[in-house]
């Protein structure tokens, strides 16, 4: 009996249950990190990406969620650097809400391997991509440290019904535009 008793006390620290994360705040975090896990970003630390990783992430979060209101056709006939563009407001809008950043909009070097291809002052000139399976994330457990939330869990992708990869992700609790939500730190993956 003893047994079961540490037991259930060692779930409960290591639950979201051990800071008042209720199953409805548990599905609030997995929507958070799957913000990172659809566009396959892992094992990064949000104070080393630099601001076309950032860009890189505002583009195709808006691309992934917020198409039909944000990603217009490039307004150029024939425009030479993508077919599609996405106003710097956007961009920086949804860096700040995850990141808790500012970005500082620029052009790629020459040598970024990123995904837009042209950024003119207004807007991010890129090409659609799809057909990537998109993993979210589901966040099992949750427990706070300081100031930071330890969000565990795991991936899935539910067109195959694939399991992805386990992931710890670390966030700090912040207000964007007037609600709660968290700014990642890290997310980190086993494959």
């Amino acid at each position: 009996m003893k047994k079961v008793l540490c037991a259930l006390i060692v779930m409960l620290v290591f639950s979201g249950a051990a800071f008042g994360a209720s199953s409805s705040e548990l599905k609030r975090m997995s929507t958070f990190v799957s913000n990172f896990t659809e566009l396959w970003m892992k094992n990064f630390h949000a104070d080393e990406l630099s601001d076309s990783e950032l860009a890189d992430f505002g583009i195709w979060h808006n691309y992934h969620n917020n198409y039909r209101s944000r990603i217009q056709y490039c307004p150029k006939k024939n425009c030479p650097y993508g077919s599609l563009v996405i106003d710097k407001s956007y961009v920086a809008e949804s860096v700040k809400k995850y990141f808790d950043r500012e970005i500082h909009h620029q052009r790629p070097s020459n040598s970024y391997e990123g995904s837009y291809g042209h950024y003119d002052g207004k807007f991010y000139h890129f090409e659609g991509a799809d057909g990537e399976s998109a993993f979210y994330a589901r966040v099992y457990e949750a427990e706070k440290r300081g100031s930071v939330i330890i969000m565990r869990g795991g991936t899935y992708e539910p067109e195959h019904g694939s399991e992805g990869w386990s992931f710890i992700a670390r966030a700090k609790p912040y207000k964007y535009n007037g609600k709660n939500t968290w700014a990642i730190i890290s997310l980190e993956v086993d494959d």
